[in-house]
Parts: structure tokens; sequence; C-alpha cells
């Protein structure tokens, strides 16, 4: 395949004009793009090249948990590791660009270093000691921080380590998957901040808000690529694998405590006693819902996040009739398997009818769906 470097060597040669190696490029990124919409619905992302990714990848995992025999657990222990898992970053990512190997060493980053920082006892050195005040068990978590060494503030620091390690990570390598660690440990870091200054809040309205704004950032990446030719594309496909399970969980928690709870206890069979009709009819539209959302985006992860709120409702219609566990089990898979399936089927012809009925101030911003062929 032609590159630019080939067609500037051709016109330096005489081989080609300027003007002709300009055209040139233009119908090559004309046809790229083209490629890319028509390609586009099937949600590509770098995540191996070969077999090679995968060599690496165990040659990673063996020596980095050999090596954590011989490396003390201290601070200074753990930076060593972060410090031993940069310099094959800087091999594998900045120099072979390996994909998988990548995102091995990117969490193994950002996760010793989080450790190295746990080890460090600053709340211990300031004096800073949290005793519960009753015999109270917390209700949630933002009460539960309550109790955290140094209060809830100093749990957030904790997290804007973590980070400013990934972002540390992503500045130097450009490695996508680095988003994603660094926006959960900013969605961390809101947690704590909430704990602190509303330490009444929910939980669920902190988490969907925390989703929602991982969203938008995963958009943003969207929006400035719709074609999904760049490296922005597979950043906003980590940032939606987070985003998703933060807003449908929320979102459906807020509608059916009980559905989500029980779910929560993985007992699906178990819901007639549980959960309203009302409750999961009203968790299979907003499942629905989600996933037209979805489809509108081109990003299947809200889907897939639902799918299990979605089998539980189901679970719990088969299981009010009186049919025994395994009918219900069976059927429940068949059902969802089916949905999948059509969903997937129909991917581009139902974004093709969203679309048509979308303002085009909207429209215009979303990937835009292949022509009929």
């Amino acid at each position: 395949m032609l590159q630019n470097a080939d067609l500037d060597a051709a016109v330096s040669e005489g081989i080609v004009t300027v003007q002709q190696a300009t055209a040139l490029r233009e119908l090559a990124q004309k046809r790229e793009r083209e490629r890319a919409v028509s390609m586009g619905h099937e949600e590509q992302f770098r995540f191996i090249r070969g077999f090679n990714d995968i060599f690496f990848s165990i040659g990673i995992v063996l020596f980095i948990g050999g090596l954590l025999y011989y490396i003390p657990k201290t601070a200074f222990g753990m930076a060593v590791m972060a410090a031993l898992v940069w310099l094959l970053a800087e091999v594998l990512v900045a120099r072979r660009r390996l994909v998988l190997p990548g995102i091995l060493l990117a969490g193994g980053f950002v996760a010793f270093v989080l450790a190295a920082s746990f080890y460090l006892e600053v709340e211990s050195w300031l004096g800073l000691q949290i005793r519960p005040s009753g015999s109270a068990l917390p209700q949630s978590l933002i009460q539960a921080l309550q109790l955290y060494p140094g209060g809830p503030l100093m749990f957030a620091a904790r997290a804007l380590v973590g980070a400013a390690a990934a972002g540390l990570f992503y500045w130097r390598f450009k490695f996508p998957f680095a988003l994603l660690p660094l926006a959960a440990s900013l969605v961390v870091a809101a947690i704590g901040v909430a704990s602190f200054l509303f330490p009444q809040a929910s939980d669920t309205v902190v988490f969907l808000l925390c989703g929602l704004g991982v969203f938008t950032a995963a958009m943003s990446f969207d929006i400035s690529d719709r074609e999904r030719l760049t490296r922005r594309a597979d950043c906003a496909f980590w940032l939606h694998l987070l985003a998703a399970p933060l807003i449908v969980h929320s979102v459906i928690s807020l509608v059916s405590d009980p559905l989500t709870g029980a779910l929560s206890r993985v007992r699906p069979l178990q819901l007639a006693p549980v959960v309203s009709g009302s409750g999961a009819l009203a968790v299979a539209v907003i499942v629905i819902l989600l996933g037209v959302v979805a489809v509108l985006i081109d990003r299947r992860a809200m889907l897939v996040s639902g799918l299990a709120y979605l089998g539980g409702a189901i679970a719990y219609g088969l299981a009010s009739s009186g049919n025994n566990a395994s009918f219900v089990l069976s059927t429940t898979l068949v059902i969802l398997g089916a949905f999948v399936l059509i969903v997937g089927i129909g991917w581009v012809p139902l974004r093709r009818a969203l679309l048509a009925v979308v303002p085009p101030p909207i429209g215009n911003r979303l990937p835009p769906v292949p022509a009929r062929t």
C-alpha cells in the first residue's frame, strides 16, 4: 500500500507531479473514509495484532509474578516494580506498539504506583485516625468512606495518585487503554469528594453522575472522529466500557432496587418473591431505551451491560408462571441469545431507521451509517 513517503519519493523522482500526488492522497483519504463508514458498525478496536502479543503477555505475567516474590512489600519495593513496568513499556509499547502487553503494563503501572502510595502511611504520619461515632454499620459506600483513616478526602487523594499514574502513562505512550484506569480513578476520587461534601448522598445518584461524566468524555472522542479512523475511537471505546455499567446499574437501581439487589446476590431464579411485575416491566423498558441509545451512538457496551438485568426481568416473568428453575434458566438464555443475535444482525438497518428520525444537528455528530447496497 502506498504511503505518503512513497508519494513524496515519486514526486522527487519525477514519476508523478505534485498535483497528481495531492490528488492521489485525497482519493486515498476518501476511500479510507468510505471503508471506515462501511465497517464502522462492526466497532473495531485494536486489542491484539497476532500471537506475538500473546507471547509477550505471557512473558510479562510470568516475569512480574515471579519478581514479586523478591521485591519487599514496601513503598520503595512497589516503586521499583512500577519503574520496571515502565521500562518494559518503553520497549513493548513505545517501540513495538504491542496492544495486549500494553494493557497489562498500563494496568500494572497504575496498580504498583497505587500500592506504593498505600504503603506510605501518610494518615498515621499526620495523626489522622477516624473512629466510628456509633455502633451502627454504614448503609452505603458514601457512609462507609466516613470511616476511612483520614476521612473521605484522603481516600480521594489516594485515588488521584492512580489517576496521575494513568495520565502519565497515556501522556508518554498515547495508549488509549490508559484512559480506562484514569477515568476509573477519577470516579473513585469523585465518590470520596461526594462522601465529604454530602455524607448522606445516595450511592446510586453519585454513580449515575460519574457514569454520565465518563460518557460525556467518551462521546467527545467519538464526535471528534465520526468515521473512527484515528486513535480517538479507541479512547472512546475504553471510556464507554466504564461508563456503560455505571449508567445502566444506576438507572435501573433508581427504578427497581429489589431486582438490582437480587441480581447482586446472583440468584436470578429466585426473583419472584422480591420484585414486582411492574418493576420487571420497567427494567425491560429501560434496557430497551438504553439499547436505542447504544444503536444511535454505534457502541454496544451499554446494551451488553443491560443484558443481566433484562435476563432478570425475563426470568421473573417465567418464574411467576410457576415454571421450574431449569426451564426458567434455559428459556431465559434462549430469549437473551435470540435478542442479541437479532439486534446484531439488524444493527445497520436499526441505525439507519433511528438516524432518519433524529434531528440533523444531532445526527450529523453521530457516526455515519453505511448506504444501502
